[in-house]
This record gives structure tokens, sequence and C-alpha cells, in this order.
């Protein structure tokens, strides 16, 4: 392979795509309904992207049980490998986690796979799912499972966001 292909390969896979543009038209400030095991909550979350439109951040705020919750997340598509990414941080952990997922519904949901801590449980690499589903412009839901396609599935959490207007 020559230099010159080698740098053309860099920078096709390193240009923003459509599946960029669709994670850029998804920011603003949303309020945002929550139920995780049973329990409704409420918070705020700001996204906004990031590295000349690479990398959607989110920024998210509530109050859970009495708690300050603060948590950032990045959602970006990898043009090589043809996936999204999540990653996720808190200010209730130490620790991160990392997923990869497709485009399902005609691109009106994206999927994750992974696998991620539970120091609450004192359980490692539990497999999880998580989902963005697209409602309209203004609005997406996002669920996660534990123990996904198992006898032990358990959806663990549900969140709508709404922009705000």
């Amino acid at each position: 392979m020559t230099e010159q292909e080698m740098m053309e390969n860099w920078m096709r896979n390193a240009t923003p795509g459509p599946q960029h543009a669709k994670l850029a038209k998804g920011c603003g400030e949303y309020e945002v309904n929550m139920i995780e095991r049973g329990q409704p909550m409420a918070g705020k979350a700001k996204l906004e992207m990031i590295l000349d439109g690479r990398v959607q951040v989110q920024h998210f705020n509530m109050d859970y049980n009495g708690m300050p919750f603060t948590g950032f997340g990045m959602t970006g598509f990898d043009n090589f490998s043809q996936r999204y990414w999540f990653t996720w941080n808190d200010n209730m952990s130490t620790g991160m986690f990392s997923m990869w997922g497709v485009e399902k519904d005609g691109g009106n949901k994206v999927v994750f796979d992974g696998k991620m801590d539970s120091p609450g449980m004192n359980l490692k690499d539990v497999p999880c799912r998580h989902a963005y589903t697209f409602i309209n412009d203004n609005e997406f839901k996002y669920e996660a499972w534990n123990y996904p396609d198992t006898p032990q599935e358990a959806k663990m959490m549900e969140m709508h966001y709404k922009r705000r207007m």
C-alpha cells in the first residue's frame, strides 16, 4: 500500500458521515423522566458534539434518592468498524463502561451490547444491552437490560428524553 493510499484510507475513516450528523441532530438540552427498578425519577441532560462533530457528549444531572448524581457519556460512530460506541462514567462509581452498537429498525434504534460491572451487587462483567430509540426530532428513549436473551433478563431502567424548547 502506498503512502497516498494509506492517507486516503485514513481521511475516509476520519471524516464524519451521516451517523455523526444523526448524533449532532440530537444535541440540545433535555428533561429526562426515568424509571429505575420501578422507581420514578427526573433529571436533566445536555448533549453536544465535540472533536469537530465526531463525538456526542452527554452531561446528565439528577437527584438520586437524596444524593446528587452527575453522569458523563460519550457516543460515536467508528467509520472503520461501522459500529456505534458508547462510554459512561458517573460520580457514584470510580469505573467506566463501554459498549459497541448497531442500528436496527431502519436506523430508528441503536442497540449496544457489552458487559458492565455492578459494584452495588459485587458483580463483574454482567452481560448487558442498552438501546436508544428515536421517537421524533425532540424525543428519544434509552433502555437498559442485564442478562439479555437469558431467563434472567431484567430491564434495569428506562429513560425518556424530551428536548427543552
